[in-house]
């Protein structure tokens, strides 16, 4: 760039001063006003438009889902309903030494499920049931005020339906009218008498759980038979009246349907208000469940935005008006030097030679241009480096030898994983500032302690941690390190909610928030992954994987550490730890031995060496097929530890299904994970 002369600088002071002032601030008024409104007033309107459209791609999406879900739940407890009352009649016609025995058992059974109301086997003649075995909960029915007679009236009002079953059909149906509480029922051909069929009635609090209309929200779910009629809603009053939903477009849709799912938006013929709707059918008996959600109130937080969008633009336009008005003749010299300054800068060169043209802040920004770009070459060279990492030691280990992480090698490594338990509905219940504030007290903190025992940040996922030890740096007994860095976490974590707790910070699912960690130590190959443009550094390889896959396994196992024997032999010496299971994750076909971390040696109790003893032996009960001794001795383990614990229940659930259905010769204990 060339020099100004005196004569130059004189010359454009001449030319600055026969300039007019106002035509150039008209102009730049204008100019930038009218561009300003026209852009920003077609940028709400896109912005409004296409917000609306994905914002109900996503309602829609989330209305799916919900049925989907709530679809599998309910599958899943008429699964559940269907295998019990088998049971209960597979039971009663078995015989026993007495008929106090017998009679004992049926106790017990309406005794573990309150909901069970009646059940019976039918047969028919004509169109009349004919009981031939009908067991009630007589408990329940006296609780409600009811008498066996009321239940056998219900039975012989809604018989029609029943009927079906003799056709191999089954049926669910709404049977509250007759008794006015919530109640349903089910009938299906008994197995190899196709000549009678079972009937069961049940409370809708048996299924009710996955219809509760949440606190705030927005979204009403409810079941439906194959007639229309209402088997389970949020409204109770619904159901007591035996409300038929089959005018509502949705349901037709659904009944009509030759798909298990689909979605419809929808105007209520009475109400004139707009839905939007999803179904699923669960494939039993023709019912299906419904979720809708008012497009108005779906949309609400849309016109919010675009209205204070058009408030913001308004306030925005009348501070340029001002700004502009006063400094452009002042920045508009300066400022085209500066931009002929950044095509320099643009174009590769760094050695800018322009002079201030005033004493001014703007004389200072001028100067402080100049010297910006003698610095900028070397500090592109480190932002080239910096742009692609996280973690100061990925950083500090680039500086000496970039090439080397970039070629990447096999290291020794422990894999840590962390995620915060049921984070989604955390972050529903929150606001965007709530939830960011949330996380960053959270990831700060659990950042800080994984730096504090040189573990290596590989990333954030959401509210789940991601991070390395002896990576790209050696960490001296990295595992143990890893064991110590997650038994201070769940520490940390603990003070956390006591401190939100006692200042009422968040909401209360935050105040009770668990996390849970995997860890696994074996080999993996780590360096920077990605383009040479873009890459960071991170670890790959089945050590990594199986991590992830303890970190996810610690939710069906009720514990907040979970970790692999590799793990386990390098850190027993300082660590106390517990035996849970012998699995296969996904993935894998090697099974893997898995132990809960604990504590410190000096930090365990009487109880928990106790009860982890008694679990080991239960499990090699298990292991033995003695599954009556086994379950005996995880009960022992659960009482000698004092709390609920989940591994335990899990065995002894399996226990009692192998006692049902032993297993094959080649069974070797294994537990097969179908799932991540």
């Amino acid at each position: 760039m060339q020099k100004l002369t005196s004569g130059d600088k004189q010359n454009h002071k001449k030319k600055e001063f026969k300039l007019s002032r106002w035509t150039i601030k008209l102009k730049l008024l204008g100019i930038i006003s009218f561009i300003f409104i026209l852009s920003v007033s077609t940028m709400i309107l896109l912005a409004t438009y296409f917000f609306r459209r994905d914002s109900k791609v996503r309602i829609v999406e989330t209305s799916l889902k919900i049925a989907d879900t709530v679809g599998s739940k309910v599958k899943s407890d008429f699964s559940y309903i269907i295998e019990k009352i088998n049971l209960l009649l597979l039971t009663n016609v078995q015989e026993f030494k007495t008929p106090e025995q017998k009679k004992t058992f049926i106790d017990l059974f309406f005794k573990n499920d309150k909901d069970f109301l009646m059940v019976g086997v039918f047969t028919k003649e004509g169109d009349k049931l004919i009981s031939e075995t009908t067991l009630y909960n007589l408990e329940f029915l006296k609780e409600y005020e009811l008498l066996e007679f009321d239940i056998d009236k219900t039975v012989t009002m809604h018989s029609r339906n029943f009927l079906k079953s003799f056709a191999g059909k089954p049926s669910v149906n709404n049977v509250s009218i007759g008794v006015k509480i919530p109640i349903f029922a089910i009938s299906f051909p008994l197995k190899e008498q196709q000549d009678k069929i079972v009937v069961g009635i049940f409370h809708t609090d048996k299924i009710k759980d996955s219809f509760v209309k949440t606190k705030g929200g927005i979204s009403e779910t409810y079941l439906v038979n194959d007639q229309g009629d209402v088997i389970a809603h949020p409204d109770e009053k619904l159901l007591v009246e035996e409300k038929n939903l089959f005018d509502s477009e949705i349901v037709k849709a659904m009944l009509t349907s030759k798909f298990d799912n689909g979605q419809k938006t929808y105007k209520d013929k009475y109400s004139g208000i707009k839905y939007i709707g999803a179904y699923k059918k669960i494939g039993f008996a023709g019912v299906g469940v419904i979720s809708v959600v008012p497009e108005e109130k779906a949309l609400a937080e849309v016109y919010n935005i675009q209205r204070r969008n058009i408030l913001i633009m308004v306030i925005t336009l009348c501070m340029a008006f001002l700004v502009i008005y006063n400094f452009s003749n002042t920045l508009t010299k300066p400022l085209l030097m500066l931009v002929g300054a950044t095509k320099e800068i643009e174009s590769g060169n760094f050695q800018i030679d322009i002079k201030p043209t005033a004493r001014d802040e703007v004389g200072l920004l001028t100067n402080s241009f100049v010297d910006m770009g003698k610095g900028l070459e070397e500090r592109d060279k480190v932002k080239n480096i910096l742009g692609n990492m996280v973690d100061p030691v990925v950083v500090k280990e680039a500086m000496i030898d970039l090439q080397a992480l970039k070629r990447g090698s096999e290291k020794q490594i422990t894999s840590f994983f962390s995620d915060v338990a049921s984070f989604s509905t955390i972050s529903e219940k929150l606001s965007s500032v709530e939830l960011a504030a949330l996380l960053n007290e959270y990831l700060s903190a659990m950042t800080i302690i994984l730096k504090n025992h040189e573990g290596v940040l590989d990333k954030y996922i959401g509210d789940a941690i991601v991070g390395i030890f002896n990576a790209p740096v050696d960490v001296k007994d990295h595992p143990l390190a890893a064991a110590r860095a997650s038994v201070e976490m769940i520490s940390k974590l603990g003070e956390l909610r006591e401190y939100w707790t006692k200042n009422n910070l968040y909401i209360p699912e935050a105040q009770a928030m668990n996390i849970r960690i995997g860890l696994n130590s074996g080999p993996a190959k780590v360096g920077f992954m990605g383009t040479d443009a873009l890459a960071s550094y991170t670890m790959m390889g089945d050590t990594v994987n199986l991590a992830a896959r303890l970190e996810a396994a610690g939710k069906d196992y009720g514990v907040d550490i979970l970790i692999s024997e590799s793990t386990k032999k390098q850190i027993e010496g300082e660590m106390v730890t517990k035996f849970l299971d012998l699995v296969r994750v996904k993935g894998k076909n090697e099974p893997v031995q898995i132990y809960q971390l604990i504590c410190k040696k000096t930090e365990v109790s009487k109880k928990i060496s106790e009860s982890s003893e008694i679990y080991q032996e239960a499990f090699q009960l298990y292991l033995n097929r003695e599954w009556e001794k086994s379950i005996s001795r995880f009960e022992e383990s659960v009482k000698a530890g004092g709390k609920k614990d989940k591994s335990a229940e899990l065995l002894i659930d399996r226990c009692n299904y192998y006692k049902e259905n032993p297993p094959g010769r080649e069974w070797d204990g294994v537990f097969t994970r179908k799932h991540k």
